[in-house]
């Protein structure tokens, strides 16, 4: 081999590395991150469904616990009127104990004195009433001593027996009292046991809530989380498509100087399945080309020429390659653009398969402008923009128009 030979050879290497560098160098496509978004964006719902649940299921134990609040409240009430009675009822009984033992210090008192008298009467001369009666001067004052002297013995047996009386009904009493009292504290006992029970089943429908409490505080860190990793993609995402802004200037835009019309995609001119394209997928009913490349994902769709937009869709989350009709009836996120009359016809052009749209029906756009990206939403086996042209209501061969 000589030497021009091993030079033309080493450069097209260089050209192959170079245009190999360029290839594997993008970053992870938009529509990777659009993925990555949805995919999140659906585990969040799952957490947030999840958490709706929990919600439900602290419905019926919350109920249980405000309906044993309100038991446990009217047992605290009965407690207390227990309480109140058990209260009054030993205060009852303490002051019949005092007068108990006032009467009997009273008694006590009067029957040491009778005693004192017996003693002194015993003591004394046996005729010392005799010497009492016979002290009288006059008969009138002998009656009047005798009945003293008998007066003295009734009255004091009267004294005693009435203390004895008292005494015995006072008892009476602090035994009525001490059977309420006793009856009371049974009631107090049978309550205080049906506040411990209903106190064991709110505690332990309160551990359920706070279980459900728990796990709602732990899927909702998830889901936040989640919601994060979300923002962080997205700003991935526009910083991704921002610079495919910016590397597409780099691209030379081509504009077909006797149609007026300017190529769609900067710097992609390959076509995968021309019109009416007879390959296994179309079978001949293909009415646009497919504009495809190495590196198109996520690059900027522009206007071929000035117009108004028609109608947009947008709804399809599917950015990923598919063998079957999906979204916008094949076409995925896409827009019509009416371009209006050019050199005699009207134009009308389809935009399909978008990873999204970014104009809105009704908006006038310019030629060149950025209308959405590339991707491959819908009926789509990779990354392309599949471009449809109405002539006069009719399909063309878009490629007529470059």
């Amino acid at each position: 081999m000589n030497r021009l030979a091993r030079k033309i050879i080493t450069v097209l290497l260089c050209f192959s590395l170079l245009g190999a560098t360029f290839v594997f160098s993008t970053p992870v496509f938009s529509e990777t991150y659009q993925q990555q978004i949805d995919r999140l964006e659906k585990e969040k719902k799952a957490k947030d469904a999840e958490i709706k649940e929990l919600e439900k299921q602290k419905v019926d134990p919350q109920k249980q616990v405000d309906a044993l609040n309100s038991a446990i409240s009217a047992v605290q009430e009965q407690i207390s009127v227990c309480n109140a009675e058990i209260s009054k009822i030993n205060g009852e009984m303490s002051a019949n104990k005092k007068r108990i033992a006032d009467k009997q210090a009273e008694m006590e008192a009067d029957k040491l004195e009778f005693k004192k008298r017996v003693r002194a009467i015993y003591m004394s001369d046996f005729d010392s009433n005799i010497k009492i009666l016979l002290g009288a001067e006059s008969f009138s004052d002998f009656l009047q001593l005798t009945q003293l002297t008998a007066s003295l013995s009734a009255r004091d047996k009267a004294m005693i027996e009435k203390l004895t009386s008292e005494i015995t009904e006072i008892n009476k009493l602090n035994e009525s009292n001490q059977k309420l009292l006793d009856s009371q504290v049974a009631i107090r006992a049978t309550i205080k046991a049906k506040q411990a029970e209903l106190e064991a089943k709110q505690a332990e429908i309160t551990k359920v809530i706070n279980q459900i409490d728990a796990e709602q505080s732990s899927l909702q860190k998830d889901k936040n989380a989640l919601q994060k990793e979300i923002n962080e993609t997205r700003a991935k995402q526009r910083a991704y498509e921002d610079s495919l802004r910016r590397s597409s200037t780099n691209y030379q835009t081509f504009i077909n100087h006797n149609t007026g019309f300017q190529w769609p995609v900067n710097g992609f001119r390959n076509i995968s399945a021309g019109f009416q394209s007879n390959d296994s997928v179309h079978r001949g009913h293909h009415n646009g080309i497919d504009i495809s490349g190495g590196g198109i994902q996520g690059q900027p769709i522009r206007a071929i020429a000035d117009g108004v937009v028609e109608l947009v869709s947008n709804s399809c989350s599917h950015n990923y390659k598919k063998y079957g009709n999906c979204c916008g009836n094949g076409y995925g996120n896409y827009c019509v653009i009416n371009h209006g009359t050019i050199k005699g016809a009207n134009y009308s052009a389809y935009y399909a398969h978008a990873q999204k749209i970014i104009v809105s029906p009704g908006q006038k756009v310019t030629q060149g402008q950025v209308i959405g990206y590339v991707g491959t939403t819908g009926w789509s086996t990779g990354y392309h923009l599949h471009l449809g042209i109405l002539r006069n209501g009719s399909w063309i061969n878009p490629m007529s128009c470059f």
